[in-house]
């Protein structure tokens, strides 16, 4: 089934038709894989700049200035409740940076994610929009101190770029739950 899923899909592709599966035509799940991978490539990036080494930092601003537009508007909260809301790849990499430099290593664990597609760009590369839920399990680990565990959603908002793709105007994490455990209580 799937071998012949896949072969008519390369056959319409080469006749230049769209062909679905489920309903969905082919453009329209190609656009889901490559929204869902601009949360991925967050993670990624988000790790990076959690090594504090600087040029895996400037890795990270590298994917952020992909996945990201320029006036993206980025928000989440710390662990403490503390709410963080700025405009622009470039300053949510200070924000990352600032949160993430107490910790030695960190881990952006993403589960389930919904792309909500409202419409595909136009043979011109214009419009493009949709919607995704992306959930998160992140670990962060101070070796003397702390493991912070944050569960959350994050709620982006994506359009297409013409030239670069599919990018995230709007994101916020929204945190769902999360521990602080303390390692200097530990005993012998």
């Amino acid at each position: 089934m799937k071998r012949g899923l896949w072969l008519s899909g390369l056959i319409g592709c080469l006749l230049g038709a769209t062909v679905s599966a489920d309903g969905m035509s082919v453009e329209a799940m190609v656009a889901k894989q490559d929204i869902e991978y601009l949360q991925r490539f967050y993670a990624r990036a988000t790790d990076q700049i959690g090594t504090n080494v600087p040029e895996n930092i400037e890795a990270g601003r590298a994917i952020y200035h992909r996945i990201f537009t320029s006036d993206a508007t980025i928000a989440a909260s710390d662990p403490a409740g503390t709410k963080f809301r700025v405009t622009g790849p470039d300053e949510w990499v200070k924000v990352v940076d600032g949160a993430l430099s107490v910790f030695d290593s960190t881990q952006h664990l993403l589960g389930t994610q919904i792309v909500e597609l409202e419409a595909l760009p136009d043979s011109e590369g214009r419009g493009g929009a949709a919607s995704m839920t992306s959930y998160l399990q992140a670990w962060h680990h101070d070796p003397d101190r702390v493991i912070d565990i944050y569960l959350g959603t994050y709620y982006s908002k994506v359009r297409y770029t013409d030239g670069i793709g599919w990018q995230i105007y709007d994101m916020r994490l929204e945190k769902v739950a999360g521990e602080v455990i303390d390692k200097s209580s530990d005993g012998p």
